[in-house]
């Protein structure tokens, strides 16, 4: 995986960070300095939302990218149906680019993606999970918690369970449980970000008579931890399946090299 896009990630995701200091420091002693100090603490949310949403978007279309490129390089390479199912906008693909005549792919994709959002877990395993191997427990998210809640980051509030309590549990149905029950919080924890991101968005995070209560700073930067280590996570993961994909495909080491894998 190329650095962009996590590096935009990292730019974002601190600037949701640093509004959270902000907040931190405002007086609140009255309702009107309240709702300000709330309404930065709930900028900061709708950032890191935001952050996760671009970079899942930056992520795919080089995956995507990638992949066309290697059969330009590469003619029989066998790009799988998802890839040739793929409707880019023509335009962008007849537009020149002396310089850099690979370059087509990487507008189109990114054209196809403009009018495009990952801001639902669905719509992750959707993109990224054809480029992960099948049968092999690397597919996201469920196959991949086992390893995760045992990460040293990761917490009981996005796994409902800690690493420790998890790690400690004896192999068989009882830990085939709890990582199901581990996947189904952690879905759900991601899930109610995103949509507290929306009701800011759509109604001023007032779905009824007054905006709802976004808890202090400490829960708001609970949230950008979240949400950095579930891109954190992802972005290693695929980075590391990545050209087992382009092996898969029929890619020789010289057209994985030449793509920079």
């Amino acid at each position: 995986m190329p650095t962009t896009p996590k590096r935009h990630f990292d730019e974002d995701i601190s600037r949701a960070e640093s509004l959270v200091l902000h907040a931190r420091s405002l007086p609140a002693a009255t309702d009107p300095e309240r709702l300000l100090r709330d309404d930065v603490l709930r900028s900061a949310w709708m950032f890191a939302v935001g952050a996760m949403d671009a970079y899942f978007c930056d992520a795919y279309v080089h995956c995507l990218t990638t992949a066309l490129r290697a059969k330009s390089i590469q003619a029989n390479v066998n790009l799988p149906a998802f890839v040739k199912n793929i409707k880019i906008p023509i335009g962008s693909i007849l537009s020149a680019y002396s310089n850099r005549p690979n370059w087509k792919w990487r507008m189109a994709t990114r054209d196809m993606m403009e009018r495009d959002n990952v801001l639902q877990l669905d719509k992750v395993t959707k993109l990224f999970n054809p480029f992960l191997p099948d049968g092999q427990n690397k597919k996201l998210f469920t196959e991949v918690i086992d390893s995760w809640v045992q990460s040293p980051r990761a917490t009981a509030h996005l796994f409902g369970i800690t690493s420790a309590r998890f790690v400690a549990l004896p192999a068989g149905q009882g830990k085939d449980q709890a990582k199901k029950d581990a996947a189904k919080h952690f879905t759900a924890r991601i899930a109610s970000i995103i949509q507290r991101r929306h009701d800011c968005i759509h109604n001023c995070d007032r779905p009824k008579s007054t905006p709802q209560p976004i808890g202090n700073h400490g829960s708001v930067r609970n949230v950008i931890r979240d949400v950095r280590f579930l891109v954190d996570q992802c972005d290693a993961h695929v980075n590391s399946e990545f050209p087992a994909f382009l092996t898969r495909i029929g890619c020789t080491a010289v057209t994985r090299n030449g793509l920079g894998y």
